[in-house]
């Protein structure tokens, strides 16, 4: 038996009426139609829930993959958790909550701020190059005192970049300072007036380059003093002009300087060079001393050696040795001689060794 016959529950034949417009649609009718819709809908249910399951998997998915960064190599990255610093994320594919609960904030950490340029003590009122007038305007020229009383226009351009060594240096410079651009401005302005007045006119335009070392250290004496933790590398590029009216008197002293300058360089290399000449000198001289000593202690000790093995010969016949000796001394004196004139014991000898002279040619070859 079928469920629709077990769910039909058994009717009497009905009388032979007319039907009424009740009974024209079976009880039974309307019940297999009812199960139908009803096991229609909830396989449709059935395969929508399945798809709203898929559709979750997939939201869910891209909710969590929507959490990965790429922090890239010039980059750090600021992990921060409902709106606080959690840690500071190296560069690489980084993971965290997505927004609303976890927020990464990538941060350039070389090259940040090319152009932070002070230019209180050098541009103008209408924010000009440094003009030439008759007479020095205050309140026009931008300029800086020395320390001997006199004025420079000085611009200085400063690049710096985090210490990304220095976790904290990170979130200081994100979170520490409402606006961190003013703020070194304002420190490298200072740090202009500073170095400016410690130093004279003459001096920090001839040596802008130990101008700049001094701003430098200045600046970072003054971050330090404002939050040890806010780690920055430095490069300083001045720029120093002096009153135009006044620049030929700075330049001629300038052209002394550098002579003055090149001359006591070309004295010092000759310095040098003389005193390692004569050093030299001195060592060939003392080389030469030493050999010659040497030379000589050699030939005495060979002298005192022979005059000793001699000395025997001369005890048993002091006459004789003395003859032999002189006789000897002679043959070395006279062996290149050309005039020999020899006089012997007590009786006179002359010795002739002249070799004759060879016969000149005529002219035309006869003798």
């Amino acid at each position: 038996m079928s469920d629709e016959e077990k769910q039909t529950p058994a009717v009497e034949p009905p009388v032979e009426k007319g039907p009424t417009p009740s009974e024209k649609v079976p009880t039974a009718r309307v019940e297999v139609m009812d199960d139908a819709r009803t096991r229609a809908l909830t396989e449709a249910l059935q395969s929508s829930f399945k798809v709203v399951r898929v559709i979750m998997v997939i939201l869910a998915v891209v909710f969590l993959g929507s959490g990965i960064t790429r922090v890239e190599s010039s980059k750090k990255a600021i992990h921060l958790q409902f709106g606080k610093y959690v840690d500071t994320l190296p560069p690489g594919l980084v993971w965290a909550w997505p927004n609303p609960i976890d927020k990464i904030v990538e941060i350039q950490t070389t090259s940040l701020l090319t152009n932070i340029t002070s230019d209180v003590g050098y541009r103008t009122a209408d924010s000009a190059e440094p003009q030439a007038s008759v007479s020095f305007q205050p309140t026009y020229d931008g300029y800086t005192l020395t320390g001997d009383g006199n004025v420079l226009h000085i611009k200085v351009k400063m690049t710096f970049s985090l210490d990304e060594t220095k976790g904290d240096t990170i979130r200081k410079y994100k979170f520490g300072f409402s606006d961190i651009q003013s703020l070194l401005t304002n420190v490298l302005d200072n740090a202009v007036y500073h170095a400016s007045a410690s130093r004279s006119a003459i001096d920090a335009y001839n040596n802008d380059t130990e101008l700049g070392k001094d701003i430098e250290r200045r600046v970072k004496e003054t971050i330090e003093k404002i939050d040890s933790d806010l780690q920055l590398k430095i490069e300083l590029l001045p720029v120093v002009k002096v009153p135009l009216d006044v620049l030929p008197v700075f330049d001629a002293f300038r052209t002394v300087v550098e002579e003055r300058s090149a001359k006591e360089k070309n004295a010092d290399a000759y310095e040098v060079s003389t005193l390692a000449k004569a050093r030299g000198q001195a060592e060939v001289i003392k080389g030469g001393g030493k050999t010659a000593a040497n030379v000589l202690l050699t030939s005495v000790e060979a002298e005192e050696k022979a005059f000793s093995a001699q000395r025997s010969y001369y005890e048993e016949n002091p006459l004789l040795f003395e003859q032999r000796l002189v006789a000897e001394t002679m043959q070395r004196v006279l062996t290149n001689a050309v005039d020999v004139f020899y006089l012997s014991g007590r009786t006179p000898r002359i010795w002739l060794n002249r070799s004759p002279e060879k016969r000149k040619l005529k002219e035309g070859g006869a003798p």
